[in-house]
Order: C-alpha cells, then sequence, then structure tokens
C-alpha cells in the first residue's frame, strides 16, 4: 500500500531479463554451414573405415583431422560471436570501443572462416599440407592483430588475448609433433580447442547473464 493509500496491484518487482542479442537468428545458419563444410570430411572418413576398417591407422588419423576441422569451425563462429556482441551490438559498444571496423573485421573473420573451411578438403591430404593449413588457421589471428593495432582500434585489447591463445595452440601442436608424431600433435590441438571453447562459452554466458537484483 502506498501512503496516499493507495493499493499497489503488483506485489513484486519485475524480475530483471536477460538480453538476448539478434546474433542469435543466425544460429540455426551456422548450423548449416558447419553441415555443409562437414560434408566432406564425414564422406572421406566414412568411405575409408567402410573399406579398410575402423582399426586401420589411416582412419585414425583422418577422424581425428575431421575432429580438428569441427572444432577450428566451433571455435571459429564462437570467438566472432562473442567479438561482434560485445564490439558492435551492445546497447555501449560505440562508447566503449570508439576505434573500431566492421569492414577490417568481417573481412579476416571471412579469411579465418576460409582457413578453416581449407581444411576440410584436405582430411585425406598429405601429412604436411594439412598440418600447413591448420597453422594458417591458427595463425590467421595474428594478421587480425597486426592490422587492429596499426589502425590503432580499440578492441586490440580483445583480440591479443585470442592470438596469444591460437599461438599457444600452434606451438604446442608443432612442438608435440616433432616429439611424438602426428597423431599425438592432434589429440593435443583437440585439447587446447576444447580448453579455450569452455572459456569462450563462459565468457558468453556472462554476457547475456541475468543482473541481479
Amino acid at each position: 500500500m502506498h501512503s496516499d493509500g493507495r493499493v499497489s496491484l503488483d506485489p513484486s518487482p519485475a524480475k530483471p531479463v536477460a538480453r538476448v542479442p539478434d546474433l542469435h537468428k543466425s544460429a540455426f545458419w551456422i548450423y548449416g554451414v558447419t553441415a555443409m563444410v562437414m560434408r566432406e570430411p564425414l564422406a572421406v572418413v566414412l568411405h575409408h573405415a567402410n573399406t579398410a576398417g575402423w582399426s586401420d591407422p589411416g582412419v585414425h588419423i583422418e577422424a581425428l583431422r575431421g575432429l580438428i576441422v569441427w572444432m577450428l569451425l566451433s571455435r571459429q563462429f564462437t570467438v566472432a560471436g562473442v567479438y561482434f556482441d560485445h564490439v558492435y551490438l551492445q546497447p555501449d559498444s560505440a562508447d566503449r570501443d570508439p576505434r573500431r571496423s566492421y569492414p577490417l573485421d568481417f573481412l579476416i573473420g571471412v579469411g579465418a572462416l576460409l582457413a578453416a573451411v581449407a581444411t576440410s578438403t584436405l582430411v585425406s591430404a598429405d601429412n604436411h599440407l594439412f598440418n600447413a593449413v591448420v597453422g594458417v588457421a591458427l595463425a590467421w589471428d595474428v594478421l587480425w592483430l597486426l592490422l587492429a593495432a596499426l589502425m590503432r582500434h580499440s578492441s586490440v585489447s580483445l583480440i591479443a588475448p585470442e592470438t596469444i591463445v591460437s599461438l599457444v595452440m600452434l606451438a604446442i601442436g608443432g612442438v608435440t609433433l616433432s616429439l611424438f608424431g602426428e597423431v599425438a600433435a592432434y589429440v593435443a590441438v583437440l585439447v587446447c580447442i576444447l580448453v579455450h571453447l569452455g572459456r569462450l562459452m563462459a565468457a558468453y554466458d556472462t554476457l547475456y547473464a541475468i543482473p541481479r537484483t
């Protein structure tokens, strides 16, 4: 009841609602792109397994490569989702990141996606070629960081940590490859990407957390 005798019809304040961005509308489009890209690796692995059997070492290598392609795509989409939401889509994005370039970020993102897609065509290719393209996909953020730094973008602080993570993955994969071979290197890279995805998902959940009262 109010001080003037009026009775309030709302017994409790409205609960805060988590922000749902327009970015979520792209989810099913991303599913479609991922399915189309993964079609070739899946076909290669399943065909080889059908002819040589799942115990064949070549099938194991191709299966691990297919998983790397999938994880690279998942990482790329998640990184792009968190970055673009933070830098462009939030209500205070322009105030927080006044120096930015959507065309540059978009083109760099397309390049990273194409690098990941390229790996999908090399699941059964020569070892050195597949490994080299994976290296390009992981090192692509270096180009992004350099261009953003040269243009003095305020989003450099977001790009730099992702670049460091990518270079650490690349280093771990390279060292593991030289010491323990291809299978161990692929497993190491997969573990690194999965750990990074876990961190990205936590950051993503923070963006849309329900405000505390």
